[in-house]
């Protein structure tokens, strides 16, 4: 392999463009093949180019990475994730997937393309990103993380320490043990995708419980819940069904 074939994925001009710059005066083993400013570009790209090494920013406008891996049937590149909030990545550095903080120091670049380099040429990229995705969206796993978009940068929660989640428009508050609350950038019907198969269930047009922190199923006033930090909550008649068979109840 004489260069990697290098896409970069980010919604600012002026951060393609430097991060441009910098690869090709430090890093000559890549070349760049395309860039793209939207996750709709940057599918389009990634299946077009074929490339070998994906610079892919955390957030791109409103959406997460999540919205583009989700799509990818198959995943047959490495991947450097790129964010401005350091909280945002932490959670990377326990994967086999590196990532650089803007603005990018050259030396942590340098270190994560030779990194990539010898997983491609291992032909284990694969395997990495797809751990990723299982780290952060696992159905059945104690561990599962998920992203919570917040006004300066990411949150990364474990989806087992949400209680519920209660919609605001096009916001969603977290509520999470120990009483503390995450407001989120995103609405309601964002997070039951993504916790569908999990212990997570709709209630209402504006809850989703997690059935783990259920502690009384009542079915006066139109039917609640009472959740273990003793707030109450109403299920609809239109749930009720997905909701008790949730519960293994009749």
């Amino acid at each position: 392999m004489d260069k990697l074939r290098t896409l970069i994925v980010d919604d600012e001009l002026n951060g393609i463009e430097n991060l441009s710059q910098i690869l090709k005066e430090f890093c000559p083993n890549t070349e760049i093949v395309g860039t793209a400013q939207s996750l709709i570009e940057a599918e389009e790209k990634m299946k077009l180019l074929n490339p070998h090494l994906v610079f892919l920013d955390v957030q791109i406008g409103t959406k997460t990475i999540f919205d583009l891996l989700e799509h990818l049937k198959e995943i047959p590149f490495e991947i450097i994730f790129i964010s401005a909030y350091n909280h945002a990545l932490k959670a990377f550095k326990y994967m086999a997937v590196d990532y650089l903080l803007k603005p990018i120091n050259i030396e942590s670049l340098t270190a994560a393309v030779e990194k990539a380099r010898y997983h491609i040429k291992n032909r284990n990229f694969y395997d990495h990103a797809k751990e990723l995705l299982n780290s952060l969206k696992s159905s059945n796993n104690e561990h599962y993380k998920i992203a919570v978009p917040t006004s300066d940068g990411y949150e990364f929660v474990y989806a087992n320490d949400i209680l519920y989640c209660m919609a605001g428009g096009a916001y969603t508050t977290l509520h999470l043990l120990n009483n503390r609350k995450l407001v989120a950038s995103q609405n309601l019907k964002f997070y039951e995708d993504l916790l569908v198969n999990t212990n997570f269930v709709r209630i209402h047009n504006s809850s989703l419980i997690n059935i783990k922190y259920v502690k009384k199923v009542s079915r006066s006033d139109g039917g609640h819940l009472l959740m273990e930090n003793g707030k109450t909550l109403s299920f609809s008649r239109s749930k009720k069904e997905v909701l008790f068979k949730k519960l293994n109840l009749k």
